[in-house]
């Protein structure tokens, strides 16, 4: 199913002129682009509060249980931005950021989704799926996309292309300063790679607080850079995988183990689609191609019990650390 036309068919007017944006899923992606983009427009956004327990209540009783635990979790952003008295909420329809790359399908839908539970509220998006698009760069496919929520908004030319380019320059920046790879701590006696959807990486609730557990038991903690092109495109680790994050997450553990970390610590969640065919492949895979780095696996969902969690981080990390004690004593591997 394809959606070209985006854009409603009336100028939206936010209330006080704030444009909600759901602090989950997507939202790092093209954070400070889409900041400035509606800056530059002359809206302010309004984030959602930071994910938790409140926030996971609010979404479950919005959507069916059969969903994902992120999803679950991005429902409740959004009851939470309609508490604050936002009228308009931004929710991107990110099909794909490269050639040849799909996306999760819940990120194709979400837009209408949130339209359907939320009959309150206006839905703000931006159709983003470079794969299928006739330009041959990502900023200009972008522009295009950012065309018709300027002209839902009541802005079009030339506010529309001005904006676009302050929105691209910040982006810009802001991935200059991006560290390769990203290290949450440093100092640790073995560096373990906590890897898996952007959200689950950044996001501490749905992520479980793995990275934070780990520190505690002194390991350092590095996750998947924000540029990838030092891991090989279409390494042994990625080859035949369908979706975006599938590859975003083999090119970052094919990164890591070419950087020589202790262990990875693989993030799926329950009821994922993607997770339930490429993290089985990856696990395969790195049998064969990961050096003898421990790989350890965690399907989370609400239900997922912190107890039970440190018991297995604790006991992964002194197996990572008699694994690079015997490297380092001259064992095999």
């Amino acid at each position: 199913m394809r959606y070209r036309d985006d854009a409603p068919k009336r100028v939206i007017t936010p209330v006080d002129g704030r444009v909600g944006v759901p602090r989950t899923l997507g939202f790092d992606e093209l954070r400070v682009f889409f900041d400035t983009f509606f800056a530059q427009l002359g809206f302010h956004t309004v984030r959602s509060p930071r994910s938790g327990p409140e926030v996971l209540r609010a979404g479950s009783a919005r959507c069916i249980d059969e969903v994902c635990f992120p999803l679950k979790t991005f429902f409740g952003h959004v009851e939470l931005l309609r508490d604050q008295g936002i009228s308009a909420v931004f929710v991107p329809r990110l099909i794909s950021f490269a050639k040849g790359r799909n996306s999760c399908p819940k990120l194709h839908v979400l837009p209408d989704l949130i339209a359907s539970a939320f009959p309150e509220l206006e839905v703000l998006t931006a159709y983003i799926d470079f794969h299928h698009a006739r330009r041959k760069t990502f900023p200009r496919h972008l522009l295009d996309a950012c065309r018709p929520l300027a002209r839902s908004l009541g802005k079009g030319w030339p506010a529309d292309v001005s904006a676009f380019r302050a929105a691209w320059r910040a982006q810009l920046e802001e991935d200059s300063r991006a560290e390769s790879p990203v290290r949450a701590a440093r100092g640790g006696d073995v560096t373990i790679a906590v890897l898996g959807h952007p959200y689950a990486e950044r996001d501490e609730f749905l992520g479980l607080s793995v990275p934070r557990h780990l520190r505690r038991l002194g390991a350092e903690v590095v996750f998947s850079p924000k540029r990838l092109d030092a891991a090989p495109v279409g390494g042994p680790l990625e080859e035949g995988l369908y979706y975006e994050t599938s590859h975003r997450t083999a090119r970052a553990v094919a990164h890591h183990v070419e950087g020589g970390v202790d262990g990875i610590v693989l993030m799926t969640f329950f009821a994922c689609g993607p997770d339930s065919y490429a993290a089985d492949t990856l696990m395969y895979r790195l049998e064969r191609h990961g050096r003898g780095v421990p790989v350890m696996r965690l399907i989370i969902d609400e239900q997922t019990a912190s107890e039970g969690l440190m018991t297995r981080l604790a006991t992964f990390v002194d197996i990572a650390r008699h694994r690079k004690g015997r490297r380092g004593a001259g064992g095999c591997r």
